[in-house]
């Protein structure tokens, strides 16, 4: 009988191994394939901001000289020793919309140059009484048409050091979305010193605003969900512009809402010392 064969074979042969793919080079051609994407898209919104600006201007330019002639056939009208009632009643409500086209045209610019980082503000001491009373005065006619009533309870002696048209733009925005949804209830604009700085409220008794949403509504283009699609009208960019103007005066601004529960939008800007 043989011996079996213990002779350990030999070495398999292994097959020759696949060249591996350049990844080095596939990833060098995508990252500049999408950097050329991002400086085209960059190239876009720049676009895009300047042709807002130009609009902006093109668009609220031509309105100053027509409000000005406005208010000087309002102001001779109202000096006649027998003032019409309903002529006056006309110009003054033909001031106020022309007033509130040119604040629209003023909100696009500003908004571009937010965008674009050129938001810069010259800080001077303003009475807020002052621009509350002024605010106030110009938004009674859409306050009145919505069913609600204005308060404003604010201390004559309380200066702040802020940009006073960034101050007028914050309240009024502020004021506006109280009435858009404040379901018709009364609202109050209220300020006072606290901390060491100027703090501003506007307070509503309207639908709210559910804590998960209380974010996305400083963000651009976002409104508050309502129940009537024809209730929404706006830009959907005041309030993200409100806390520009504010944290570009070292202020800020918050919200304090629920579902049903109306709405606290508190705005902090530094005192004038």
């Amino acid at each position: 009988m043989s011996e079996p064969d213990t002779r350990r074979a030999g070495p398999l042969a292994l097959a020759a191994p696949e060249p591996e793919p350049d990844l080095t080079g596939a990833l060098i051609a995508e990252n500049a394939a999408l950097r050329r994407e991002i400086a085209a898209l960059q190239g876009a919104l720049a676009e895009r901001d300047a042709f807002l600006t130009s609009v902006a201007h093109e668009l609220r330019n031509p309105m100053t000289p027509i409000l000005g002639q406005v208010e000087r056939l309002l102001a001779a009208a109202e000096g006649t020793c027998q003032p019409a009632p309903r002529l006056v009643q006309g110009l003054a409500r033909l001031k106020w919309l022309v007033d509130r086209y040119i604040r629209r045209a003023t909100t696009i610019l500003d908004v571009s140059r937010a965008q674009a980082g050129r938001l810069v503000l010259d800080r001077v001491p303003v009475h807020f009484a002052e621009v509350a009373q002024e605010v106030v005065a110009g938004l009674e006619p859409l306050a009145a048409h919505a069913g609600s009533a204005i308060a404003v309870r604010v201390p004559d002696d309380l200066v702040l050091s802020c940009e006073r048209v960034a101050l007028d733009q914050i309240l009024d925005n502020l004021v506006t979305n109280a009435i858009k949804y404040g379901d018709g209830r009364p609202i109050l604009v209220e300020a006072a010193r606290e901390g060491g700085a100027g703090v501003i409220r506007v307070i509503d008794q309207g639908i709210g605003i559910a804590p998960c949403d209380h974010e996305r509504v400083f963000a651009r283009f976002e409104q508050a969900d309502l129940p009537e699609a024809e209730s929404r009208t706006g830009f959907g960019v005041g309030l993200w512009l409100v806390r520009r103007l504010a944290e570009a005066m070292d202020g800020g601004v918050t919200v304090r809402s629920g579902t049903g529960e109306g709405s606290t939008f508190t705005v902090t800007l530094p005192l004038h010392h």
